[in-house]
């Protein structure tokens, strides 16, 4: 029989199943993690090429005022020019600068096309403090931005949660999957708008790399226990094996040599070997009765 037959055993067949599974769902999210970062990568490539971009035409990124903005394009600078719509403008709430919690200030620009788009000039900490918006016809400078779902907002009047051109007022015309952020001068300080710019998009890759490496290294420990247990317990069945097919010592008493005065020299009594011939060791009980043992053999 082989040697690791057991493991086809119902309790080592149950180890097994559970070793696989584990495995494959540590494979499964380490894969996961290498995805993350295959994507957070391709997100920090795309904000290096874009983000100090010179400025384009917006139709030469988007076709019609219902494209969608496609990833590589994210960050992409546009130049602008039309008018704000300042009667339309709306704070999304819930916005952090500089470990502060305030509001963009979204306004919509209506460009000399007549189209519009969703702009956000800036960040500010009470929608009270927001300073004037330029009037007249300006010509600026944006990054474009995917728009966000605001599909389930339920906020007040002026206020929103998500930047969703479908969800802010005076956008007639609009482009319905894209907003803009103002691009600022100002070193992050307030710039001539008197409005806190926004920040510049993280790089920071994240930790994804050393979770697929840990998930991937969990795997493997799992897998090495298991073998580990498993060589343990064969050469425990092993030894429990040798144990139980020891070599049995029998010794063969010649009732006529007993007869003729021969002494037992290499006894292998019922309490083990050499126990008849050692009294001052075993005790002199004992070798009282195994003389008369040896008498009783003589005699018979």
């Amino acid at each position: 029989m082989s040697r690791y037959s057991f493991l086809f055993s119902a309790r080592w067949l149950k180890y097994i199943a559970m070793t696989v599974i584990i495995v494959i769902a540590c494979i499964f999210l380490a894969l996961w993690q290498k995805d993350r970062q295959d994507q957070r990568q391709y997100e920090i490539a795309t904000i290096n090429a874009n983000y100090s971009s010179a400025p384009v035409d917006i139709t030469s990124i988007l076709d019609s005022t219902s494209a969608n903005l496609d990833e590589s394009d994210e960050w992409r600078q546009v130049s602008l020019t039309g008018h704000f719509r300042t009667s339309d403008t709306v704070f999304a709430r819930n916005r952090t600068v500089n470990d502060k919690v305030g509001y963009y200030v979204v306004v919509p620009f209506e460009l000399t096309s007549g189209d519009t788009i969703a702009i956000v000039r800036g960040w500010i900490a009470e929608p009270d403090q927001v300073p004037p918006t330029p009037t007249g016809e300006q010509t600026i400078a944006a990054r474009l931005q995917p728009a966000q779902d605001g599909s389930e907002d339920n906020n007040p009047d002026g206020l929103i949660k998500a930047i969703d051109p479908a969800r802010i007022p005076g956008m007639d015309s609009a482009y319905e999957n894209v907003y803009a952020e103002t691009v600022h001068t100002g070193g992050g300080l307030p710039g001539e708008s008197g409005l806190t710019p926004l920040p510049a998009p993280d790089l920071d890759p994240g930790n994804h790399l050393s979770y697929m490496l840990q998930w991937f290294t969990f795997g493997i420990m799992i897998i090495i226990a298991v073998s580990i247990s498993a060589r343990r317990e064969r050469r425990a069945d092993a030894e429990a094996a040798e144990r139980s097919t020891g070599d049995v010592e029998y010794v063969v008493v010649d009732k006529e040599a007993l007869g003729a005065g021969a002494k037992i020299s290499q006894p292998g009594n019922r309490y083990g070997r050499n126990r008849l011939r050692s009294p001052g060791v075993h005790g002199r009980d004992e070798a009282e009765e195994d003389e008369f043992i040896e008498d009783r053999f003589r005699h018979s």
